[in-house]
C-alpha cells in the first residue's frame, strides 16, 4: 500500500467516524459549532483538525456537506493529521 493510499485510508475512517459523531446534532451548524461538540465529547485531536479544514463563516445544512468539504480539502492539499 502506497502512502497515498494510507492516507485516504485514514481520512475515509475518520469521515465514517464523524459522521457518527455528527448523527444527532442539529443542522444547520458552523464549524464553531461542530468543534466545540467535539471537544465537550473528548473526541480524538485528529478531529479537530479535520474539522479546522472547514470554511469558518459557512453554515453547513448535513453532515454530507462537511464531509465534503473535509475530503476536498484533503485533495486540495490539506495535510493529515499528526500521527496519520
Amino acid at each position: 500500500m502506497s502512502v497515498d493510499n494510507t492516507l485516504g485510508a485514514g481520512l475515509l475512517e475518520d469521515l465514517a467516524e464523524l459522521r457518527a459523531v455528527l448523527a444527532h446534532h442539529r443542522f444547520p451548524t458552523t464549524q464553531d459549532a461542530i468543534l466545540a461538540l467535539l471537544v465537550a465529547r473528548h473526541e480524538p485531536s485528529r478531529m479537530l483538525w479535520r474539522v479546522a479544514a472547514l470554511t469558518r463563516t459557512r453554515e453547513y445544512h448535513s453532515v454530507d456537506q462537511v464531509c465534503d468539504e473535509i475530503e476536498r480539502s484533503g485533495r486540495d492539499g490539506m495535510p493529515p493529521p499528526p500521527g496519520r
